[in-house]
């Protein structure tokens, strides 16, 4: 009985232990570290993710997005593809349609 008490003790002192020095460890810390600037203002917020619009690869029915995606004419009207493989899939298609 007397050793469970001195454990729960012991662990009740290194939580105390730990809390004070993760205090101590925040009060001098540089304020960078702190999230704050160094002129003691508000912090700046984070830039805001770019928010890009997906397309959808009528082949392959993937999803991607516009900056990465391959476009070609496609029985005259300009389509988008997620590969070239997708692309030549559709024009060979067309063409084998034709």
């Amino acid at each position: 009985m007397r050793a469970i008490v001195f454990l729960v003790e012991l662990v009740l002192w290194l939580l105390i232990i730990r809390i004070v020095l993760r205090g101590l460890a925040r009060l001098f810390a540089p304020a960078a570290a702190r999230g704050r600037p160094a002129g003691g203002g508000p912090a700046a917020r984070p830039a805001a993710p770019q928010v890009e619009d997906l397309v959808l690869d009528r082949v392959c029915r993937t999803y991607v997005p516009r900056s990465r995606a391959v476009t070609a004419h496609v029985a005259g009207r300009e389509e988008v593809f997620c590969s070239t493989a997708c692309r030549d899939k559709a024009l060979a298609a067309v063409a084998r349609a034709s």
